[in-house]
């Protein structure tokens, strides 16, 4: 099927609607890449300076090959929607800047009943425009993606390089194999009454209100928490967030507490200096949470064993030095071995997105699950 490129013209003035339907167009022909759809105006083709020309081939390329990777684990994605919103656009002479927000949601194009339908993701940009004769062309992308953050399938990218010489983590490492095993069993129902949290024999959590903050605040953040940019990203601050709503205890407290100590983990409302680095650091958060100090997590040998509201920690570079963390907000299968699992995150904002994809996009990375 053919594809046409429509002419998006301005005068030298250039209207804000003229510029934020521009750049929804834009981002909706990096969905469409992603899904197959040729309806559209294809990425390669977009109106864009002869510089960016060049990286937006490259980009439709990766994006290719991520979506047959896609389809291979899972059927990848039947269609997108695509809006955008918090909007802002400031014009200079021949140069235009436009900070929007995107709002993102793929169908899956295979699902199980009462399994979610899709994954949405929420991402920032600043997108820079240049006036070329009566014509608004794309000159620059800058998406609000960091060190550590798990980037949307329609931006593929390595979060990091796998060392040449491999370092031996420390930590107890999942398989992301599926297991053969004839075992029937099945996976811990945390509503039961029976349930008792990892190293607690008498204390149980409220599990559906840990994933019940999840849905609420995963694209939306809860007000009364700092947000953590930079390197790293807010996906640990908001996976601390989510276990403290479900009942973990804060230990220690500011003043008074060395906040770098792993067996400490509590939120200062000071400010970032009266935080523990347990609280919003992945790495900090894994020490914390394991058996060797609070012991409130259980190390899975397979990340298949996880169920709703467990934990999945990635190491993107294989340093020995975890890079993000994500929550468990859906699964398909009973036994004990899910047939797939959803995950919602910050870092890029990002809710039901499936671990087989989350696999496929970064297979070379090391994997650390918890039972909560």
């Amino acid at each position: 099927m053919a594809i046409s490129t429509p002419a998006y013209s301005a005068d030298t003035h250039g209207s804000a609607e003229d510029l934020e339907t521009t750049a929804l167009m834009y981002l909706k022909s990096r969905v469409a890449q992603l899904t197959g759809d040729s309806r559209g105006t294809a990425l390669h083709a977009m109106p864009a300076s002869e510089q960016l020309k060049e990286t937006l081939r490259a980009d439709s390329a990766a994006i290719d090959v991520r979506r047959e990777k896609l389809r291979s684990a899972n059927g990848g994605h039947s269609r997108g929607e695509v809006t955008v919103s918090d909007t802002q656009i400031s014009t200079s002479g021949k140069t235009a800047t436009v900070k929007l927000t995107e709002n993102t949601t793929l169908f899956y194009a295979r699902t199980t009943p009462g399994s979610p339908e899709a994954e949405q993701y929420q991402l920032r940009h600043t997108l820079t425009y240049t006036l070329e004769g009566s014509q608004w062309v794309l000159s620059h992308d800058a998406p609000d993606i960091r060190v550590g953050d798990l980037a949307p399938d329609t931006y593929p990218s390595t979060a990091g390089t796998v060392p040449s010489k491999a370092v031996p983590s420390s930590k107890k490492l999942s398989s992301t194999s599926r297991p053969r095993t004839t075992s029937q069993g099945t996976v811990p129902d945390k509503s039961s009454p029976t349930y008792r949290a990892p190293g607690n024999s008498t204390l149980a959590y409220d599990y559906g209100a840990m994933t019940r903050y999840a849905l609420q605040y995963w694209s939306n953040y809860n007000p009364n928490y700092r947000t953590y940019g930079g390197e790293g990203g807010d996906c640990t601050n908001f996976l601390s967030q989510i276990v403290k709503a479900g009942g973990w205890a804060e230990t220690g407290s500011w003043p008074g507490e060395n906040r770098t100590l792993p067996d400490q983990w509590y939120y200062g409302h000071e400010g970032n200096w009266t935080t523990t680095y347990t609280w919003a650091a992945a790495e900090n958060w894994y020490w914390f949470a394991s058996p060797f100090n609070s012991g409130r997590t259980e190390p899975l040998d397979y990340i298949w064993e996880m169920g709703v509201s467990d934990v999945l920690q990635i190491d993107f570079d294989r340093n020995d030095n975890i890079s993000h963390s994500m929550f468990v907000t859906g699964r398909d299968g009973s036994g004990q071995n899910a047939d797939e699992l959803y995950m919602t995150y910050h870092s890029t904002n990002t809710l039901n997105k499936r671990l087989s994809s989350i696999i496929a996009a970064t297979p070379d990375a090391w994997f650390y699950a918890h039972r909560t």
